[in-house]
């Protein structure tokens, strides 16, 4: 019975402490996505590490064809920025889809990122428009600001 008791106190701590250290990030700051604008117009975030958050532009994206090198801008509708992200690209990366960025301001003016995550339209939205299927329409660029892709 004391055994019983003793591990469930334990699992009930675990489950405390886990409960209490997922409601902050490892250096206590809340996590915070920057758009295009924001982020611009913040020339001290220049060098940090941060979430960028916006839509792929259309007609922006060049991606290796190793499908591990990927360019492409993210928008707000305001102001874009280009990024660049080495490393599995998610199978739903489409032209028009909100988009979120982890990563920095790498020289040359392009955002370097280091996880990218896309945001799934819903199954529940209705209309015949939105993003194309991937591998339909022209051949993507080369890379909207002329960098090279590996």
């Amino acid at each position: 019975m004391r055994v019983k008791l003793m591990v469930a106190f334990i699992i009930a701590a675990g489950a405390a402490a886990i409960f209490l250290l997922s409601g902050t990030s490892s250096n206590g700051k809340s996590v915070y996505y920057y758009s295009p604008t924001e982020f611009l117009a913040k020339p001290e975030m220049m060098r940090e590490r941060l979430r960028l958050k916006g839509k792929i532009e259309s007609g922006s994206v060049a991606l290796s064809t190793d499908k591990l090198d990927l360019a492409f801008r993210v928008t707000d509708g305001q102001k874009s920025l280009p990024v660049h992200y080495h490393g599995p690209v998610p199978e739903s990366f489409q032209e028009g889809l909100e988009v979120v960025v982890d990563g920095r301001m790498a020289g040359g003016g392009v955002f370097e990122g280091h996880e990218l995550i896309v945001k799934c339209p819903s199954k529940y939205e209705s209309g015949t428009g939105g993003a194309k299927p991937p591998g339909a329409g022209p051949p993507a660029p080369a890379h909207p600001e002329g960098v090279p892709l590996k």
